[in-house]
């Protein structure tokens, strides 16, 4: 069959209406709005405080209509646990109408706690205020069962929930910190959290709620760069310590499909995210920890896991330890693995020369 010029030209043109239509219609696919009857019997499956999906609810006037009722916008809440996790309001579009729906986001429900498959029974609250506040639309309540997906789930530490302690600046370690000035530290900040998973499917987010905590973790946060490796903060799970990254991980150093690993800020929030490897595959739950103070600080983490993390994976070197950790802190580590020789020293001992490689990978201003 001949094709002249005109020809391809159109086939072309419809090829690319085909796609375009096939783009649009898998964009719309994944998008979801659960319609919230408001009757005790609302369920949200799969939930992931994903922004394409929302919630939406009809609130109704109580008179005639809502100029009957004197009400100028519309509000709805999300609480759980007697805090509210979602406000949204909307102005009445036709106040000739007696009913409109107000929609909200599930990403304005990022903070709401909850497991892995499990459900986090939240209330929703309506009602309608005219142009001073008052309320004209009198609130209606109603439960919805909100089932979170297997793959996310979500823990909030507060001051109540938290470890706070003074730290004493007489103490602090200018040599982790490089803190010249007379300033007194942050309080130290500890969170420990247990939360339900599937398994290595599972992304847990710790959210940070409380008051002091951007400033607890703003010296180890300081001059990062996305992709950095966190040293003056610690994280682990299960008692072991696990690498911490800033904004994101970085791939040479973590397999991100099968590694744990915990991250800061991915989302802008000051929010801790930790991704499960392939160790808690079978996990049901996981004890999460964070503190403010080093990983070398930590009593309960082991030299093993610590040589393990920084010196085996994150492949660094004596110096690269020294002046990321303190110098002082080198006691944590096994300092002939950091130089590269196994547990075994050389026959007439080791010079300082031989102490301070050259060669290793630069790490977070290492």
């Amino acid at each position: 069959m001949n094709f002249n010029r005109s020809t391809v030209t159109t086939l072309f043109m419809v090829a690319l209406v085909a796609l375009a239509g096939i783009g649009a219609f898998a964009g719309s696919a994944s998008a979801a709005t659960t319609t919230l009857a408001g009757d005790g019997t609302d369920t949200v499956t799969g939930f992931t405080a994903d922004s394409s999906n929302d919630l939406e609810t009809s609130i109704a006037s109580d008179g005639t209509d809502f100029d009957t009722d004197g009400t100028e916008t519309l509000k709805m809440n999300v609480s759980y646990d007697g805090e509210t996790y979602a406000l949204t309001s909307e102005d009445v579009t036709d106040g000739t109408t007696a009913s409109q729906t107000v929609n909200l986001s599930n990403d304005k429900l990022s903070d709401l706690p909850g497991d892995a498959g499990q459900i986090t029974t939240v209330s929703v609250t309506t009602w309608g205020v005219d142009g001073s506040g008052t309320v004209t639309t009198a609130e209606s309540s109603f439960q919805v069962d909100i089932t979170f997906d297997n793959s996310y789930a979500v823990t909030n530490v507060d001051d109540s929930s938290a470890t706070i302690e003074d730290v004493d600046a007489s103490g602090w370690n200018t040599f982790s910190f490089g803190l010249l000035g007379d300033d007194d530290p942050a309080d130290r900040h500890t969170y420990e959290r247990t939360v339900g998973v599937d398994g290595s499917n599972t992304t847990v987010t710790l959210n940070d709620e409380t008051t002091n905590g951007s400033s607890a973790f703003s010296d180890a946060m300081d001059d990062k760069d996305s992709g950095d490796l966190i040293h003056g903060a610690s994280t682990g799970v299960n008692g072991t310590p696990v690498l911490a990254f800033y904004q994101s991980a970085d791939s040479d150093i973590v397999d991100t499909s099968t590694d744990t690993y915990a991250v800061y800020d991915a989302n802008g929030n000051g929010e801790w995210t930790f991704e499960l490897g392939d160790d808690y595959s079978d996990a049901t739950s996981v004890d999460l920890y964070v503190s403010s103070q080093s990983f070398t600080s930590v009593d309960s983490f082991e030299q093993a896991d610590l040589n393990s993390l920084f010196i085996d994976k994150a492949d660094m070197g004596l110096y690269s330890l020294g002046s990321n950790f303190g110098w002082t802190s080198l006691g944590s580590f096994s300092l002939l693995e950091a130089i590269g020789i196994g547990m075994t020293a050389p026959a007439g001992g080791l010079s300082l020369a031989f102490l301070i490689p050259a060669g290793r990978r630069r790490l977070g201003g290492a």
